[in-house]
């Protein structure tokens, strides 16, 4: 994430005005009125690590919202925003993998502000990430279906790195306002 650490001893760290202290379980007892992340914790979901990481560095803002990008498409791309900053950017390669990862992200990262904006150009996919994520979640998030137009950089830019042009297409699409999704018909259009 780059972002700039101390390696201290537990006693030191407790004593230390850092917000975050990452450490063993078996240390943490000794660490007190810190937050606390387990070295255990960072290799389970490391996107959820990231988040916490950020929620204590940015420690009361006022917009800790969490915007989640999708081109949808052959490849996926996704992008995670949280706090405004990109916290991870990823492929994925069914839409059931993609409404997966992003529930595990909804649900995981602490917000008061979840939206998810999703790229209009595979219509068919874009309806069924849409309609799956909010019947799961319903009110709890914002879905927005976003105009892709533009979204695309040029094949020459990332040729031969694939993933790359879907990535970035996420990142703009997540940028991007849309139309807001309140309802849908029985068949899953907008």
């Amino acid at each position: 994430m780059d972002l700039a650490y101390e390696s201290l001893s537990p006693e030191q760290a407790d004593s230390s005005d850092s917000r975050l202290v990452i450490t063993t379980k078996d240390e943490s007892g000794i660490i007190h009125t810190k937050i606390i992340l387990l070295d255990t914790e960072l290799n389970q979901t490391p996107i959820l690590s990231k988040a916490k990481i950020l929620r204590a560095i940015m420690g009361h803002s006022l917009d800790d919202s969490l915007v989640i990008g999708v081109d949808p498409g052959y490849r996926i791309g996704i992008s995670i925003l949280y706090f405004h900053n990109e916290i991870e950017s990823f492929v994925q390669h069914s839409p059931e993998s993609a409404i997966e990862i992003i529930s595990v992200i909804l649900t995981g990262i602490r917000s008061h502000k979840k939206l998810v904006r999703i790229g209009d150009g595979d219509t068919t996919m874009c309806n069924h990430i849409a309609t799956s994520l909010k019947a799961k979640f319903k009110d709890s998030i914002d879905i927005e279906i976003v105009d892709e137009y533009g979204t695309s950089m040029r094949h020459k830019v990332y040729s031969n790195r694939r993933g790359l042009r879907d990535c970035s297409s996420a990142r703009m699409i997540a940028f991007r306002r849309g139309k807001l999704l309140r309802s849908m018909n029985m068949q899953g259009n907008f």
